[in-house]
């Protein structure tokens, strides 16, 4: 009884989800990880990785880290999320979804670099990265209709820090950037709870970070923290904002 019992609930295990439950599971392990209840999250995530989404799971686990390891805590451990990025670092990526799953981890490994000045290793990145968009970008189709919008997120951060390393005699520089930047704008009204709150964070940090808009960066904040009221690193972005636009 207890054998077939174990048997049937492994079995049920590699049953993929429907979209309905898959959605609310990603989106419980999302919410999860952006109030900052970092273990419970990876305990969630990690016991479910056999009936997740690899494309979600791929964001999920690397979004996680990040925000655990490095932007949402006050003591960093730059070891631990580079040792999940390298889980996905494959030195041969053969079927599309590898290569998808590849792009999202470089542009990642892009802003993690930037964001520790390590310019030298970031323009490596970027060349890379641009490398594997440029091959992807024409075969977006193939990438499933729930996950479109988050590939065109991805994509539209690639294009903006690709065109933030370019040297600064290239004219057209910051027309792209803006380009990039409203399309991340406009995926911030997503009716997918994951791509608005990634897309309102990335376009936040952005506007604090490198465009000095301080008075939009804030207003990005205030709906983050609004949405995810544990969440105490939206506070001090949103205060962060305050304080040097009154500057």
């Amino acid at each position: 009884m207890a054998k077939s019992f174990f048997t049937g609930l492994f079995l049920l295990l590699l049953i993929p989800l429907q979209p309905k439950a898959q959605d609310d599971l990603t989106n419980r392990i999302f919410k999860l990880s952006y109030n900052q209840k970092y273990d419970s999250a990876t305990v969630l995530l990690t016991s479910n990785q056999p009936i997740i989404d690899p494309y979600y799971y791929a964001v999920l686990d690397i979004d996680l880290s990040y925000w655990k390891n490095v932007t949402g805590t006050d003591t960093p451990d730059y070891q631990a999320f580079e040792q999940t990025l390298s889980q996905y670092n494959l030195n041969s990526v053969e079927t599309f979804d590898q290569k998808v799953i590849q792009l999202i981890m470089l542009s990642y490994q892009l802003r993690y670099q930037l964001k520790r000045y390590h310019i030298f290793d970031a323009i490596s990145t970027r060349k890379k990265t641009l490398l594997l968009f440029n091959e992807l970008k024409d075969q977006s189709t193939r990438v499933n209709s729930d996950q479109q919008e988050l590939f065109r997120l991805y994509s539209a951060l690639i294009l903006y820090f690709d065109n933030y390393l370019k040297p600064f005699f290239i004219t057209n520089k910051k027309e792209n950037r803006t380009a990039a930047l409203v399309k991340m704008e406009k995926l911030t009204h997503s009716e997918n709870n994951i791509t608005a709150t990634l897309s309102t964070y990335f376009v936040g940090k952005i506007y604090l970070d490198y465009e000095k808009e301080f008075r939009k960066g804030a207003l990005h904040f205030k709906t983050l923290s609004a949405g995810y009221p544990a969440n105490d690193r939206f506070k001090k972005l949103y205060e962060d904002c305050i304080h040097k636009a009154a500057n």
